[in-house]
């Protein structure tokens, strides 16, 4: 049985571990920003009281996920193994990868394929172009939302209730001069999108970058991921973009999408990681 966002359990059900939680908080605490930590600045980052931080860095340190220098902790690389076992269990090498690199050799663009988590996009697949920008992506890596390509393609596929939750917090930071932050500009940006079958954006996340994004739907015809190319402007414009990469990016989802028919697990694990409201 799917497990669906209102299936799951809250912190109060008796079930619910809430060490193994906070295990997992303090792995995520660390970022490009803060990859060594004082025990205190943990606590601070995953939001808990510094005893609770200290047994969970332990456990982690005991289990070789977290390294000691002196008196600041880091992870090991050993918490690759996490990641690692999702893309090897879902395959991603052969069902997606393929198709993204294929876009890649063709433009010298990057090519992702990316999912919705909260109000973020993360990485679940990523060809990487030779340019020089300041947000190198990974695998892994997350962006807002709402200022991405990828993100608004997926935005204006959710429900009318979705992005009324997202657009209740406007203004957004600011992370341009050109980024779109106000609620009824962003309201337009997802009905274009939505209209469209597409959505674009220009030096909102960085100068300098342009990128387009396609959907990319289960076997049943939800959207449950997104893929997208992305350019410099001293290079490309948004209209040679769709002139050009658009037709590519739908080549590369029709075989991703053929490939989903064949990887329910992929498909299972996507729809498992929306979240409620």
């Amino acid at each position: 049985m799917t497990q669906t966002p209102s299936d799951r359990i809250d912190e109060t059900h008796r079930d619910f571990v809430a060490a193994l939680a906070r295990g997992l908080s303090v792995i995520q605490a660390f970022s490009e920003n803060q990859p060594e930590m004082t025990l205190s600045e943990v606590a601070q980052a995953a939001q808990m009281n510094v005893a609770t931080a200290r047994r969970a860095l332990l456990t982690l340190h005991s289990l070789g996920y977290v390294g000691m220098q002196g008196k600041r902790f880091l992870l090991s690389p050993k918490v690759l193994s996490l990641g690692v076992a999702y893309l090897r269990s879902m395959n991603f090498k052969d069902l997606v990868n393929p198709y993204l690199q294929e876009v890649a050799d063709e433009y010298r663009d990057s090519v992702s394929f990316a999912v919705l988590d909260g109000d973020d996009v993360v990485y679940l697949a990523h060809v990487p172009s030779k340019r020089s920008i300041t947000r190198r992506a990974s695998v892994g890596y997350r962006l807002p939302a709402f200022c991405t390509s990828l993100g608004r393609v997926l935005l204006a596929n959710q429900s009318i209730e979705e992005q009324q939750r997202l657009l209740a917090r406007a203004p957004f930071p600011q992370y341009t001069a050109k980024t779109v932050v106000q609620r009824d500009d962003l309201a337009r940006e997802f009905a274009k999108a939505l209209t469209d079958g597409f959505a674009t954006q220009q030096d909102e996340i960085e100068m300098g970058v342009v990128s387009i994004a396609l959907p990319v739907c289960d076997p049943q015809g939800n959207v449950i991921a997104a893929i997208n190319c992305s350019s410099e402007t001293d290079r490309t414009t948004i209209e040679d973009l769709i002139a050009t990469r658009l037709p590519a990016l739908r080549e590369a989802r029709a075989h991703i999408e053929w490939a989903l028919r064949r990887a329910p697990a992929l498909v299972h694990s996507i729809r498992s990681s929306w979240r409620a409201a």
